[in-house]
């Protein structure tokens, strides 16, 4: 029997285009999640095909209204395409809340060109408010919750048997007009059962050089970068965090060989220059963290590594740190949060040990690797004291340590986090929630979207503006690289000079 046809869509995405002043919000990289999904369809046999609206031949940039621009494939052209492909079955992929409306958009688009066809969806935000989006949404068919490669693989097989999706775990879908949730599916136990992401079923050289057309997934470099997830699951209980929602709260690696197979075949296939490592925890587990950079460094693997993402500030050892540097270690991004740590321990739950942080940031600048840091301010029950506190902290390590930092993030009550609930209960929302919202407060230098009796948005701004010009200024004391940066888009200085001044 010929086996079904999958179409898996990664959908062109809208922004504020203040979100990203270098490339104009179209700071995009490869779609990982499909890439694994596609890995699991082609190694069963299925025909499968990945359709990066951000990453085509008709890929382009569009000023839709006012400030808001749209990246992707033209809609009236991804229509045609998406009818050329005819797909037996079609999944779209949605990573973010802001991008829910441009998901919406493209399942309407699918039926209206065949109302047959099966359309699938999943992500974090459809894995928090799955039956609320099929309700919503009637061009969609199917909602799956939490990691999505064996539950698209036991959904094709289904559609191809043309069997009941009752027994699907980890799905909501549709049936004669009534949502049904499905039981839960156990997350993944052993990655390494999964085989590497499907990067053959795209155009590879399309994504690695990207910073040619001055669009990177992470920092400015021009190198042939592409990310990678090691592990999956966070243990902690961050306020803010909606993680654990999508990968579970259980710690699941995968083995250092797996990941060093996966090194080798990147860089000697597709001649991979740069990897950012984008686990929640890339160093939770010091031991397997140090074998994987032995590997780096027995194999000779010429990369250069960071880890965008952050990784604990008081999970380290200097074996550790000195592996780092020796294995390409580029710069560390570490996830501090709060310079206060009964912030830190009553309000973000974070379970992060403050004195010991100092202590990373000393090992790093002794072996000369640059570290960054996050910050979040506008917690409810914060006060203004505590907020003055992350300030201090922030500039402390910065001026002992170089420690950078682009300014503090804002709280940001995402969907299905404690935060959110708190916020809900407390009547501390200043506006509805909404995808647009939460675009615009994700953003860099976003909106805050949290009003206590301690605080304002407005306050927020201007405890963020010490750091934010104290961060320009120790960048200026390397000119030379910001005059290459600002030749790269004359646009930057203008907008550096607005943010200097709190504009």
């Amino acid at each position: 029997m010929e086996k079904m046809k999958i179409l898996l869509i990664n959908p062109t995405r809208s922004y504020n285009e203040k979100a990203s002043y270098i490339s104009k919000g179209a700071d995009i990289g490869l779609p990982l999640g499909i890439l694994y999904i596609a890995a699991v369809l082609d190694k069963e046999g299925y025909d499968v095909e990945v359709l990066d609206s951000l990453v085509s031949p008709h890929t382009e940039l569009k000023q839709i209204s006012g400030d808001r621009i749209e990246y992707g494939i033209p809609w009236d052209k991804l229509k045609d395409i998406i009818k050329q492909k005819k797909a037996d079955i079609i999944g779209i992929s949605n990573m973010f809340s802001a991008q829910i409306n441009n998901t919406i958009r493209t399942t309407q688009l699918i039926k209206k060109i065949d109302k047959n066809i099966p359309v699938i969806v999943g992500g974090p935000h459809i894995t928090v408010k799955a039956a609320e989006f099929l309700q919503k949404v009637n061009t969609a068919d199917v909602a799956v919750t939490g990691e999505g490669e064996i539950a698209m693989l036991d959904l094709v097989k289904c559609y191809e048997k043309k069997a009941d999706l009752k027994n699907v775990n980890g799905i909501v879908y549709r049936n004669n007009g009534k949502i049904i949730s499905n039981n839960k599916r156990d997350f993944i136990k052993d990655l390494d059962e999964l085989p590497l992401p499907a990067y053959h079923l795209i155009d590879m050289e399309s994504y690695l050089t990207l910073y040619k057309k001055n669009i990177y997934s992470r920092s400015r470099d021009e190198f042939r970068s592409l990310s990678m997830v090691t592990s999956r699951g966070c243990p902690y209980n961050c306020v803010f965090c909606s993680i654990h929602l999508h990968t579970g709260r259980a710690f699941r690696p995968h083995s250092a060989e797996y990941i060093i197979k996966h090194l080798k075949h990147v860089v000697e296939k597709y001649n991979v220059k740069q990897i950012h490592f984008e686990d929640d925890n890339f160093t939770l587990d010091i031991k397997r963290c140090e074998q994987i950079l032995d590997g780096i460094i027995s194999n000779k693997l010429d990369i250069k590594w960071d880890t965008p993402n952050g990784i604990r500030a008081d999970i380290y050892s200097r074996s550790l740190v000195e592996k780092m540097k020796r294995s390409g270690c580029k710069s560390l991004t570490l996830g501090i949060e709060s310079g206060d740590q009964d912030v830190i321990d009553n309000i973000i739950n974070k379970s992060l040990d403050l004195s010991k942080v100092e202590g990373f940031a000393k090992l790093c600048k002794e072996f000369k690797i640059p570290v960054n840091a996050f910050y979040v301010i506008g917690f409810p029950g914060e006060t203004k004291k505590n907020i003055k506190k992350t300030i201090d902290f922030a500039l402390m390590l910065q001026n002992k340590y170089g420690v950078m930092q682009g300014g503090a993030f804002f709280a940001t009550p995402l969907y299905g986090t404690r935060l959110y609930k708190i916020c809900e209960e407390k009547g501390y929302f200043t506006k509805e929630i909404t995808p647009e919202s939460l675009a615009a407060a994700t953003a860099s230098y976003g909106e805050g979207l949290i009003k206590t009796p301690e605080f304002t948005p407005d306050d927020l701004k201007k405890f963020n503006q010490i750091l934010i010009r104290a961060n320009y200024l120790k960048h200026l004391k390397n000119p030379l690289k910001q005059v290459n940066l600002l030749l790269k888009n004359p646009k930057i200085l203008l907008d550096v000079m607005k943010r200097f001044m709190g504009k």
